[in-house]
């Protein structure tokens, strides 16, 4: 449930900056990352991993806008790789490696925070994640302030229930979902009118769903550590935009 909810955040709060971006690329960086997907697929790994290589050195240097990209694509598709090539693998887990210690020696360079999060998320390892920022933020608190990432990050120490990192970056919670997710999650519903019939109804669905998912969460976390009234205050919340979303309809 923890990894699901994150991804789906992601994907709800990327998809429109994907597609905008998608026609935006350097159609050389676009160019190398389509042979890549090609070489995969028919069989030349080493190929495709040498294409990855250097998309990860260079792509963003040459275009910004593949930032984005980078994280949503690239990293998946080389750890994807990496189940069936062992060379990728073992740089996968070498890059891996290496931006954890980046991220914890430099806790300000927020390009290898976001992969070290969304790496060890692919991985299966979200809690590590979730100890590494707890350590460091016991030794310099607000030390994660600069990289902070509003929708993924604060999923990740929601549904971890992570108290130390909750009141440093979070709050009260009902007063931080009421803030953040319920204004965001009211917007993902309206754009939902850009489509028409069972295209509108699948996708207010999928938001219903993605807000009943983060307000358990919430829900959950406010129980664990802050007791039965601010759990409710989350539960109000999240049935008033119901209602409100059944009175338009």
């Amino acid at each position: 449930m923890k990894k699901i909810l994150i991804s789906t955040a992601l994907m709800i709060s990327s998809t429109a900056c994907f597609a905008a971006q998608a026609d935006d690329i350097d159609p050389e960086i676009q160019a190398k990352l389509d042979e890549a997907f090609y070489l995969y697929e028919v069989g030349e790994y080493q190929h495709a991993l040498e294409s990855i290589h250097w998309l990860d050195k260079h792509a963003v240097a040459v275009d910004f806008d593949f930032y984005t990209m980078r994280l949503g694509t690239l990293l998946p598709f080389w750890k994807r790789l990496a189940s069936v090539y062992q060379p990728a693998r073992m740089s996968y887990n070498e890059k891996l490696k290496s931006t954890i210690a980046q991220t914890i020696n430099n806790p300000t360079n927020c390009s290898a925070y976001d992969d070290m999060h969304l790496m060890l998320e692919n991985n299966d390892r979200l809690a590590e994640f979730i100890t590494i920022l707890e350590e460091k933020e016991a030794q310099y608190p607000q030390v994660w302030q600069r990289c902070w990432e509003p929708n993924s990050s604060t999923l990740a120490v929601v549904e971890h229930t992570s108290k130390p990192l909750i009141d440093a970056y979070l709050g009260d919670l009902s007063d931080h979902f009421s803030a953040h997710f319920v204004p965001q999650i009211d917007g993902f519903y309206m754009q939902c009118n850009d489509f028409d019939g069972d295209e509108r109804t699948v996708c207010q669905d999928s938001v219903k769903e993605y807000l009943n998912g983060i307000s358990v969460s919430y829900r959950h976390a406010a129980m664990t550590h802050y007791g039965l009234r601010e759990a409710g205050q989350v539960g109000t919340l999240t049935l008033q935009l119901l209602i409100k979303w059944q009175n338009q309809n």
